[in-house]
């Protein structure tokens, strides 16, 4: 856009001006809820008596509370991914380092040698 006619200023001016006005609405309107609240006998009784009845917990309660619960979190899903991780070993085979899976390594070693020694049965010409 360009600045013709002054929209520029004006939008700015007019900027400034709205915030102004709305900042002492705001205030104004906030100040008188306020002394409303103080001087009603049934609201600040209301307040007392859920200040008496269930006191605030502090923030630092409340995060070890939340830490105490995402480490519980945590806990159940490593036990779950342990499970799934054993029934998948167990699906494909033996875990790596069992002395079945050793003496079947040590097999298939001496086939290996016994290939890599035994002259070739198809000589090419």
């Amino acid at each position: 856009m360009s600045d013709r006619d002054g929209f520029g200023s004006g939008f700015w001016l007019g900027t400034v001006v709205g915030g102004v006005v709305g900042g002492i609405v705001g205030a104004s309107i906030a100040s008188q809820r306020a002394n409303r609240l103080d001087n009603d006998p049934e609201s600040s009784r209301l307040a007392s008596s859920n200040s008496q009845k269930r006191p605030l917990k502090s923030s630092r309660n409340r995060t070890m509370e939340r830490m105490e619960i995402a480490r519980r979190s945590l806990d159940d899903k490593i036990s779950d991914l342990n499970q799934a991780i054993d029934s998948v070993r167990s699906s494909i085979g033996h875990a790596p380092g069992d002395p079945d899976l050793q003496s079947r390594d040590k097999a298939t070693e001496r086939l290996d040698a016994d290939i890599i020694t035994s002259p070739p049965s198809d000589a090419q010409s």
